[in-house]
């Protein structure tokens, strides 16, 4: 996955230097201060990741990359990868089943978290002024696993997972020279299952390409029996983005 994100930022960005009159390429990456809660079972009990397993807040790493054209009937298009990815190491204080495998009250429980998820958003903008509406489709992949290790258990489970998500975006302009506030939300409900995430933000671009957002961003994993997994996670805190534009 990084290295397709990789190859498409190269080709946009070689792009951008000869963008013909109205198109627009635009970019950004930022660390999100998250904090990994909820719970997920296979098999046995929920288990709770703060209490039982101990997670905290991480940083996670987001990237994006779009083109925008004038062409009425084809639509805009976003690229954004978000790596997922934590660690906790706690002795629990209850026995618990994961995927067959028994967890020991008492024993120190090592959990590795993982989850790369690559959007492709394909949008339209019917209103594009000083107020600006997207509103279009975002396909997801979703790739990670979660593994619980201890001294006498080892258990991990793989999720590969390609969903279609609902996505609306907005944005206006405020009357501070560069100012903008905006957010977007993708959202899907299937089988028992729903995925859901938003960020809202603040920003600024200057005249020479370069601009900053603060932000919040918020996910939510609600999965019920996806690659026997059941899970109902939530990540969310605030952002700082540095993006560009052409």
């Amino acid at each position: 996955m990084k290295r397709t994100l990789l190859a498409t930022a190269a080709l946009f960005t070689s792009s951008a230097l000869y963008a013909a009159p109205g198109l627009t390429v635009y970019g950004g990456g930022y660390s999100w201060d998250s904090e990994l809660e909820g719970t997920f079972s296979s098999g046995g009990a929920n288990i709770d990741v703060q209490d039982d397993l101990g997670f905290n807040e991480a940083d996670q790493g987001v990237l994006y990359l779009g083109i925008e054209h004038a062409v009425p009937i084809l639509p805009n298009f976003r690229v954004r990868y978000m790596d997922l990815s934590d660690t906790a190491s706690n002795r629990i204080q209850r026995t618990f089943e994961f995927n067959g495998q028994i967890y020991v009250a008492q024993t120190r429980v090592d959990t590795d978290f993982d989850m790369e998820m690559l959007d492709g958003t394909f949008y339209y903008t019917p209103v594009d002024t000083a107020l600006k509406l997207d509103v279009g489709l975002t396909v997801r992949k979703m790739e990670g696993y979660l593994h619980l290790n201890s001294l006498n258990s080892d258990a991990r489970i793989d999720v590969d997972e390609i969903v279609p998500m609902l996505h609306l975006g907005a944005r206006a302009n405020l009357p501070v020279p560069g100012v903008y506030v905006g957010g977007e939300i993708n959202a899907i409900e299937y089988d028992g299952s729903g995925i859901n995430d938003f960020d809202v933000q603040v920003g600024w671009r200057s005249d020479y390409l370069i601009g900053i957002e603060v932000g919040y961003s918020y996910l939510q994993l609600d999965l019920e029996d996806v690659s026997s997994l059941d899970t109902d996670l939530e990540m969310g805190g605030p952002y700082l983005a540095l993006s560009i534009g052409f």
